[in-house]
């Protein structure tokens, strides 16, 4: 198969965005990419896991801006100081500064917390009978869990969400349109952050930022420049993939009632529930775009220097040849790793705080809501935005014994 002659895949088109998992099994059905606006859309397991993987490859930073017509200015300076964006020995130093601070012990140490929110918010809800879970639950607990954890005050949760939502939009497809919104929401959150980073610096405290300001190799610190940057990735990046996740949960699981009642009678199976979600129904389809550096070959097909290439994890975690009944939701399925969160270099910083929320909320929410049902139209991101999911969800439900 030639790039000429592969399958297209319409990302703006209605079908997708109606039915993405849909069209992107068709397309998996005849061959392994297809043919995209962005470049080739990488769909099956096997390549699109070597495809993380290959330090050929960097991500595109600026150069997806350029694609839509931003080619200097403040979004342009802000994409390029993103960890996510860096490649090579700066992004080596970064990450290794980085994972100083933001430690799978920390997260750990962080589960109570988590524990506490998901329990405070999971029976206000259950005593309504009714509820929006999105703004009931997904919105507030992620919200609360991402702000405690990196050290933003209560008090600008809100506000600090609005400006991370906007600041998310550069990760879409739509950045022309977003653009001033953008820039406004960037400039307001720069001046908070650098009001937070002195604070820290006069009086650290047990939080992500104080932390990151803290870690040290050989004398090495991150600048003040790096720290807003960090700051800025995690809320933007953070909060709403994990909102949106706990969202497409919830509609998988009314769609699979013994599903849920599986996970109210088992809460053992809370790792695995949460794994399943991210696999079958991820906040982010499409995935993080590559650019090559060099010519790379990729399953005998070479793609010149210059290509972006995209790997469309949520197509890869839907390949039959290496999950068994993949369009099936079982969160008893016998565990293969899932590509959401990406792979090599730059495997997602916030993978483990992810888990720990499905995995503490999940098990809580199928003991205190009972055959939750649709409880009337939901509203959705569409699938083309950097995060994927339901803005709206109203919901009914009877009402469970909690744990």
């Amino acid at each position: 198969m030639t790039l000429s002659s592969a399958p297209v895949l319409d990302l703006y088109g209605e079908d997708f965005r109606a039915r993405p998992h849909e069209v992107l099994g068709s397309l998996r059905e005849q061959g392994w990419y297809a043919q995209s606006p962005i470049g080739p859309a990488v769909l099956r397991y096997e390549p699109v896991q070597a495809l993380l993987g290959l330090r050929q490859l960097r991500t595109p930073g600026a150069d997806f801006l350029a694609l839509q017509g931003i080619t200097e200015g403040l979004l342009v300076d802000t994409m390029r100081s993103f960890l996510l964006n860096s490649d090579g020995d700066v992004h080596q130093r970064l990450r290794r500064l980085v994972s100083k601070a933001f430690t799978v012990r920390r997260v750990e140490d962080f589960r109570p917390t988590v524990r506490a929110h998901a329990d405070e918010l999971i029976a206000a809800m259950a005593a309504t009978g009714e509820a929006d879970f999105v703004a009931a639950f997904a919105e507030p607990f992620t919200l609360r869990i991402l702000c405690e954890f990196v050290g933003i005050p209560e008090g600008m949760s809100l506000e600090v969400k609005r400006w991370a939502e906007d600041i998310g939009l550069m990760f879409g497809l739509s950045v022309t349109e977003h653009a001033p919104r953008i820039e406004a929401a960037l400039l307001n959150l720069h001046r908070f952050i650098d009001d937070l980073i002195e604070a820290r610096r006069r009086e650290p405290r047990d939080d992500l930022l104080s932390a990151l300001m803290a870690a040290e190799e050989s004398g090495d610190l991150l600048s003040d420049a790096e720290l807003r940057a960090m700051v800025i990735t995690m809320l933007s990046a953070g909060q709403g993939t994990t909102q949106h996740q706990l969202g497409h949960a919830m509609v998988a699981f009314m769609a699979h009632p013994d599903q849920w009642q599986l996970l109210a009678d088992r809460p053992d199976l809370a790792v695995n529930a949460a794994e399943e979600v991210v696999r079958y129904c991820p906040s982010s389809v499409l995935g993080v775009p590559r650019i090559a550096k060099v010519d790379v070959e990729l399953q005998g097909t070479v793609f010149a220097a210059g290509t972006c290439l995209l790997p469309i994890t949520g197509s890869a975690n839907r390949d039959s040849d290496v999950f068994e009944n993949a369009d099936a939701f079982d969160i008893g399925r016998k565990r293969t790793a899932q590509l959401t969160f990406g792979g090599g270099a730059h495997y997602c910083l916030g993978a483990a705080l992810a888990r720990v929320q499905l995995q503490e909320a999940l098990p809580r929410l199928a003991a205190s809501l009972r055959k939750p049902v649709p409880a009337g139209e939901a509203d959705w991101l569409p699938p083309t935005e950097a995060v994927y999911g339901p803005t709206r969800l109203p919901i009914a439900f009877q009402q469970g014994s909690s744990q």
